[in-house]
């Protein structure tokens, strides 16, 4: 299994940190521009973004990527995975929190991935890594 791991500080309290991250329209701005859009609320009216919920990547009205939440532990981990699409076997992303101090976060971002096709997760891990490690500097200096 091809796996990356980004691992970015986030000057700001745990709870600000996982609030931000843990809703779909936050990675609009990370990952410009890439667009995410929620298609399926989670069963929690509170955390419409939540466990179960739905999001499409893509550009435009053409967003073949979706990516359904797995697991979500409030102020610690949230986990997802891509469904229906053909060209992946395995893909997994886990975020995980940790408070540093008062004002001080570390979020840990690790994407396990197994293509269909041979060679190509590499690839792909290479670009994903070098675009989250993008956005996440974009998102600490807005908090």
């Amino acid at each position: 299994m091809n796996a990356i791991q980004v691992k970015k500080e986030f000057p700001a309290p745990l709870a600000q940190v996982f609030d931000l991250l843990s809703k779909h329209v936050t990675y609009n701005v990370a990952f410009a521009p890439i667009q995410v859009e929620r298609i399926q609320d989670s069963t929690d009216p509170e955390r419409p973004d939540g466990l179960g919920s739905v999001r499409s990547l893509g550009f435009g009205p053409i967003k073949p990527l979706k990516e359904k939440i797995t697991l979500l532990e409030p102020n610690s981990r949230i986990e997802y995975k891509i469904i229906k699409n053909p060209l992946v076997k395995h893909h997994l992303g886990i975020i995980e929190f940790k408070a540093l101090g008062e004002d001080k976060t570390l979020v840990t971002y690790t994407i396990e991935l197994q293509a269909r096709a041979p060679f190509v997760s590499k690839l792909i891990l290479a670009q994903l890594k070098a675009g989250i490690k993008l956005g996440f500097a974009k998102l600490a200096k807005s908090v």
